[in-house]
């Protein structure tokens, strides 16, 4: 007797391969404050195209530049997303990356304004 379904061994107790990206965020999509659950656009040196990365972040904000660690991941509607599982801050390595986060409000006394005198 023959089974209609048939069980690929290379999908048994897979895992999603681990990567490690890096990019600036640029935008907030979504972010429960309950949960920390938050989806988020960044950008990625030498990507023209805008990462979606989805997972749980403590207060994100645009102009942060992140090491994210993680695995791709298709998701029916949205398409491609990076799922992170650990991310860390850091210092910004660009011109634009300098001002977006001397933009965005995390440096207490700098706002937009004040970053274009810099």
């Amino acid at each position: 007797m023959s089974s209609a379904y048939q069980v690929n061994p290379q999908k048994v107790n897979a895992t999603p391969k681990q990567e490690s990206i890096m990019g600036v965020v640029e935008r907030l999509t979504y972010h429960s404050e309950e949960s920390g659950y938050t989806v988020a656009q960044l950008q990625r040196p030498k990507v023209s195209e805008l990462t979606t990365i989805t997972g749980s972040f403590a207060g994100i904000q645009p102009g942060q530049t992140l090491q994210l660690n993680g695995f791709w991941r298709e998701h029916p509607q949205y398409g491609l997303q990076f799922q992170v599982t650990n991310y860390k801050e850091t210092k910004p390595a660009t011109i634009t990356g300098i001002e977006k986060y001397l933009g965005s409000g995390l440096i207490k006394g700098v706002g937009p304004l004040q970053q274009q005198q810099f």
